[in-house]
């Protein structure tokens, strides 16, 4: 059996899910089983991708940012202005913490999946939206995986990777595990399928699947 290392950049990857929810939800075809929060979701849209007859998983390394609370978030901006529109849009939600405690508690119950190897890196706040949303943007996520890439491929720990991101810095991880004879396959779905041709150019396989085909597997 191939063992397969899968590597998740789930921020990437969420948005992918999420826009083609959204044009789904405009045309005739429901895309309405599939829930990008449940975890157990999740692990099925990883099991498409690996053909079980020939393959087993080595680890699914899953990358995000740790999740911020609201005087986190609010002790990051720096302008009085700023921090009072955040304040009013924390009024507004009415919740202390909501949307921390919704991603911890994903993160808590996605790290009991099977094989899932959680890495967090940072968030940093950059400022607010019009409407008083705070601008925050991963950082860590990028460096993480291509040295978790690295370490697999000179370890010879897997025969092969899966990448869930389209992200051009991933090329140097990419280039290091051909190298060292892995074959590097990017996921993809039929739904959202433009992919830059330099990621094309230093990957093996483009595994493309459709997203029907997901929301049918829950």
């Amino acid at each position: 059996m191939k063992k397969v290392a899968f590597f998740v950049d789930w921020d990437n990857l969420r948005r992918i899910i999420q826009n083609i929810k959204n044009r789904a939800r405009r045309t005739s075809t429901p895309f309405d089983s599939f829930d990008f929060n449940n975890p157990k979701h999740i692990s099925k849209l990883f099991k498409v991708f690996l053909d079980e007859e020939k393959e087993e998983y080595y680890r699914i390394f899953f990358y995000t940012a740790k999740p911020l609370k609201d005087n986190e978030i609010k002790d990051q901006l720096r302008s009085e202005g700023k921090k009072r529109s955040y304040q009013e849009y924390l009024d507004n939600i009415g919740v202390e913490d909501r949307i921390y405690n919704l991603a911890k508690n994903f993160l808590d119950e996605m790290v009991n999946e099977d094989f899932i190897a959680l890495r967090t890196g940072k968030m940093q706040v950059r400022g607010v939206h019009n409407d008083g949303r705070p601008d925050i943007v991963q950082k860590q996520v990028d460096m993480l995986i291509g040295l978790d890439i690295s370490e697999v491929s000179y370890n010879k720990h897997a025969d092969k990777i899966v990448v869930f991101s389209k992200d051009t810095d991933m090329i140097p991880a990419l280039k290091t595990a051909r190298i060292n004879g892995l074959e590097v396959n990017i996921a993809n779905f039929n739904e959202n399928n433009h992919i830059a041709n330099d990621i094309k150019v230093h990957s093996d396989r483009i595994i493309t699947k459709s997203f029907e085909e997901l929301n049918a597997s829950v």
